[in-house]
Order: C-alpha cells, then structure tokens, then sequence
C-alpha cells in the first residue's frame, strides 16, 4: 500500500508540475488553461456558488477562532486573576502555554484533514475548541486553566493550516490569493472588535462573574457556527451536489488532476517526510514566523506598547484598535496586488522593508504621535506577508500530501512565534523597548 501511495502522489506531482510558478511565482510555465465561452460562463458559475459556500464561513470560523484565543487577555481585564488567584507570571503562562500544542499538532491535525475531509474534520475542531472555551467558565485554579489552554491549542491547530489546504481544491492558485487575503483578515478583524465586545459582555450583571460571561457568550456562538458549518459545507468539487455536471467538468480541468481528484489520492508518508527536510518548505515558514511575531506581539502588547508612549491607560485600550485596523487595510490590499504584480518575493521583500524601518524608528524617536504611526505603518507593512508567503508555498509546493505537510508546517511556527512573542516586551525595557 506504500508503494501505491507515493505512486499516486508522484503521478501528481508529475501532472501538476506543468502548471507551477517559478522561484519568483511567474506565470504558468506552459501557459494559461484556455476555456470556451461556455465553459468561462460555468466557471464564473462554479467560483460564484463556491465562494457563497466557503468564504462567509471561513472568514466568521478564523474570526471567532482568533477571538476565543485571545478571550483571555480580555478576561483578565475583567477580573480572572483575581478570581481564580493568578500571581506573578502565572497568567503570561496561562496565555502562552496554548501556543505549545498549538505546534505540536499543527501536522498530525492535517493529515488527519485529508483522512476525512474539511466537510467533516473543520466543524469537529470548531466544536471542540467551542466546548473548551465554555469549559472556561468553570475554571477556578491555576491548573485547570492550563489544561484547557493545552487542550484548546490542540483543538485549534488543524483549522488554519486547514483550510489552507482544504481552499486548494477548490481553487487554482490565481483565485486562491484573494480568498486567502480575505481570510487571514477575520484575524485582524477580531483585534478591532475584541476590545468593545468583551466590554459589553463582561458589563452583563447576573449570577456569574464578568469574566465568565466572555466565555460563556463567545463559546456558545461558535458552537452554533460549527453546527452549521457541518451541514454547509461540501467535501471536494467532484461530490460536490449544488454543482452542475457542467460546473464540475471545467472544475476538475482547471484545478487539474492533483486537486480535484484529491479526495482518491491516498496519504503518502514519503511526502510527509520529503516536506520536513525540504529546506524551501522551511524558508516559507521562517517569513510565515517572522511576521506571525509581529503580530503575535502588537495583539498581546499593543496597549502596553502604546501606553507607554505617554498616552493614558484609558486611551491607550482604545487607540490599540486602530493598528490592527491598519493591518486589516493591508491585508484586503495583499488580494489585490499579485493580480498585477506576480512576484511575490518582491512584495514579500518590500512590505518587510516597511516594517523594518517602522521599527527602527519607533524605538529611536521620542516623538508621541510619530512612534504611535509608525506602529500602524509596521502592521499594514506585516499583515500582506502572511497570505502571500503562505500562496507562495502552496504554489511551489508539489504532491498533495506534501502541498498539507508544508501548510501544516508553515503555520505551525506561526505558533512558535506566539510564544517568542509574549517575552519580547520585558518590563524592564520600558518604555522604549529597545
């Protein structure tokens, strides 16, 4: 069965090559699939009835999972400390001990993804993770906090390496870069709108305390979301039943064999293996990382860092909104862009240029305002590289099994990143932070 399996896979491989991008994502080596008037129409059809499938739900699931995540930090504010008896670093641990198998499961939940297909594997992770945050409510000790934190990252490692994958069959790599754009902006999204929600939830007066409310809310949404993202979305283009036989036709022409016959490729343990030690795949997840802690940090930090500017605390929990606002504005641009610019080194290289120098000049500038716009400058220049760098490697990447192993891969030290980012802002380093 082995030998099937990387059979399979390479024959793949091998039909697919034709349509790979370059080092520098170029355009199709032997040139764009022409279709007929009829079979554009079906397509435009087929992409239509897809997004209306996919894109509202997969943005709301990447909204609510960055929010249930960072619940904690709001929850806090609102009192869970001091109920349950935090002291010291006991809090900054209960925050980043979910990052730990958040990557240790990044790999094993994806293969686990193509076993039984995003139509089934995504709504039990978005479940899981929803009773886990529920789960929260009850949490009155230390210890128990920490295990429900190892276990929600466990919960939510397959999602966004996940989808990535799972938006691949369903998409060429052309119409993948706006849709990805789109997704990865719910996160940034969910840091505009996670201060104001958690204030009006946590002001609730009942039987509970305030923080509780946070979780007890934001749990039972996104049950509801799993629940309907179980009956809403499809398997794979081929059985896929609001489609037309038509639709499904162009489909599999245009996605290729690799693709759209993904769900009859068996798993192949050579690819996973050929994934690891492909030192490419590694280059794809460094930038993935690099931003990733960034955005990790501003999302953890982002009022203290503005607070300690000179602002007022107050002032400070409000104005954090508007960083990850600029960040949201960058990452709808990132759709636009590789649609007229294809190398995506270059925008990779250039974003990370004005993140760079946004920085430096934070950390040497006394200036108020100046150092508080230039950290908004830092998160639009960082926000585009994480869906392009994650195209890049999907695009470049051949074999199905390798194609998971590597989304898996990437994202996974997108979690390590979340645990260097909650001991990059010492507080002896105030109020630079050098």
């Amino acid at each position: 069965m082995g030998a099937i399996c990387l059979k399979d896979d390479e024959k793949s491989q091998a039909e697919s090559r034709d349509t790979a991008y370059d080092g520098n994502a170029r355009e199709h080596i032997s040139g764009e699939l022409v279709l007929s008037a009829a079979e554009q129409e079906s397509r435009r059809r087929y992409l239509r009835k897809v997004d209306m499938r996919l894109m509202p739900l997969a943005f709301l699931m990447y909204f609510l999972c960055v929010l249930d995540r960072n619940g904690i930090g709001n929850a806090k504010v609102a009192g869970l400390d001091t109920a349950v008896g935090l002291h010291g670093s006991q809090f900054n641990w209960v925050s980043s001990v979910f990052f730990i198998t958040y990557v240790l499961f990044e790999i094993p939940a994806n293969v686990l993804l193509k076993r039984f297909s995003g139509k089934v594997f995504i709504p039990i992770i978005v479940f899981c993770w929803s009773v886990i945050l529920l789960c929260m409510v009850a949490a009155r000790s230390y210890a128990s906090l920490i295990a429900l934190r190892l276990l929600m990252g466990v919960a939510e490692a397959g999602f966004v390496p996940g989808f990535i994958y799972y938006s691949t069959f369903w998409y060429t790599r052309k119409e993948q870069a706006p849709r990805l754009a789109i997704f990865y902006s719910a996160g940034m999204f969910s840091g505009i709108v996670a201060g104001p929600i958690a204030s009006g939830l946590s002001s609730i007066r009942g039987s509970l305390d305030s923080y509780q409310y946070i979780f007890l809310v934001e749990g039972c949404v996104s049950v509801c979301v799993a629940v309907l993202a179980y009956f809403v979305m499809p398997g794979y283009p081929e059985t896929a039943k609001f489609l037309t036989l038509d639709e499904r036709n162009v489909a599999m022409r245009q996605l290729g064999h690799e693709r759209a016959l993904a769900s009859k490729t068996r798993i192949s343990p050579v690819q996973i293996v050929k994934a690891l030690v492909d030192w490419k795949l590694w280059m794809y997840a460094l930038m993935f990382w690099a931003c990733t802690t960034g955005g990790a940090s501003q999302a953890i930090f982002g009022p203290t860092l503005i607070k300690a500017m000179g602002y007022t605390a107050t002032k400070a929990q409000m104005m954090s909104a508007i960083p990850s606002a600029c960040g949201f504005v960058g990452q709808l641009l990132s759709s636009v862009l590789p649609q007229f610019y294809r190398h995506i080194s270059v925008l990779i290289s250039v974003s990370a240029c004005i993140s760079c120098v946004s920085y430096a000049i934070i950390a040497s500038q006394d200036g108020i305002h100046l150092r508080f716009a230039f950290l908004c400058l830092a998160q639009f220049g960082l926000a585009p590289i994480l869906p392009w760098s994650t195209l890049w490697m999907t695009s470049n990447t051949m074999g199905i099994t390798k194609r998971g192993a590597g989304s898996a891969l990437t994202v996974m030290l997108g979690g390590v990143a979340g645990i260097v980012s909650s001991q990059i802002y010492r507080e002896q380093d105030a109020p630079y932070y050098r």
